[in-house]
């Protein structure tokens, strides 16, 4: 009798799993399902949210048509803020935004008014190391050179990377970077360097880099004079990584803080208040999509990695992300409000 009733429940759990799958598979099927991308193209968040409208679909149930909105401005603050507090929590809208703006509220952003804990987190593609670029002919050539000489760098302003880790380094390396603020997203920032209005660029990502201009990485038109990130990456070993130049302990604090979000990469979220059912859908979705045959097909051809998160593990980050001291977070925003960072 027991061995039956055993049998009963495990018969009454599948056929409750089948039919939330044909809910899921009825609620997507013939619709669109948005993703937002917190750039502008050609940037490798706009790749990376194209390739997964190409792949991802087929994998959830009813196998929605999946489309591509930019929503760029202040380094993705834009698109998060449209997804925390606009986007439908139905599971139709989904987002791939910089991974800067995730700690925007953390550091004291005022007009960051969500919370990343709180997000459901679909997966990330992969880790990624931040760098700094400079064009092959500008004065500085390493990081000695930094250190005497200013460089104009672009930035889309806002919580980016490309706003946020100038100035970290000015503080913890005595680097003179400055910060020239106002472009949409990565290619205009790029155009910036080739017509030298600028010096270079700070928070690059390595695989953004290789992905939109592997002929710069090659060619030797993008000089990389340090790089960031929780381990050294395999291309570029010879260019030091930030965490080895600290002059303290606290300076070292600083900097392993912004190399745990590097480990964010590329965040796919959806607003909290999705049904669980869809977000594990979604979740499931993306998982299966990373190891697609022309999903992975699609990423070598760019040289974009595949490392990926699940959405469980980015909410563990994130969590990790916001549980930092606070000395830690304190002298972060210190350093920013002297470098004119609107933080309250």
């Amino acid at each position: 009798m027991k061995k039956l009733g055993f049998c009963l429940v495990l018969a009454m759990c599948a056929a409750s799993q089948a039919a939330r799958a044909d809910d899921i598979a009825d609620f997507y099927k013939g619709k669109n399902l948005t993703i937002v991308v917190g750039m502008a193209p050609p940037d490798q968040h706009d790749t990376d949210a194209r390739m997964l409208a190409r792949s991802m679909g087929k994998y959830i149930p009813g196998q929605p048509n999946i489309i591509v909105q930019n929503m760029p401005g202040a380094g993705s603050l834009k698109a998060m803020q449209y997804i925390a507090n606009v986007a439908p929590k139905d599971g139709l809208t989904i987002g791939i935004v910089q991974r800067g703006v995730i700690m925007m509220p953390l550091l004291g952003y005022p007009d960051a008014t969500f919370d990343p804990t709180t997000f459901n987190f679909v997966g990330s593609r992969a880790p990624e190391t931040s760098i700094v670029v400079l064009w092959r002919d500008a004065k500085v050539k390493s990081i000695e050179d930094a250190r005497h000489t200013v460089s104009l760098l672009a930035s889309t302003g806002g919580g980016a990377d490309s706003n946020t880790m100038p100035y970290i380094y000015n503080e913890t390396l005595g680097t003179q970077f400055k910060v020239i603020i106002g472009y949409a997203g990565a290619g205009e920032m790029n155009m910036a360097m080739e017509r030298r209005e600028v010096d270079g660029r700070a928070g690059w990502s390595m695989g953004a880099l290789r992905g939109t201009h592997e002929d710069w990485y090659r060619d030797g038109r993008a000089n990389i004079i340090l790089q960031h990130a929780l381990r050294p990456n395999r291309d570029i070993k010879s260019v030091p990584l930030v965490q080895t130049l600290a002059r303290n302990p606290q300076d070292k604090a600083l900097l392993d803080l912004f190399a745990k979000r590097l480990e964010v990469g590329f965040p796919v979220l959806a607003p909290a208040g999705v049904p669980p059912a869809r977000m594990a859908a979604l979740q499931a979705a993306f998982v299966k999509t990373m190891s697609d045959a022309d999903y992975v097909k699609e990423a070598k051809s760019i040289q974009a990695e595949i490392n990926p998160l699940t959405g469980e593990q980015m909410s563990a980050l994130i969590k990790d992300m916001y549980a930092t001291p606070k000395p830690v977070v304190d002298r972060a925003k210190a350093i920013l409000i002297a470098q004119g960072a609107p933080l309250k």
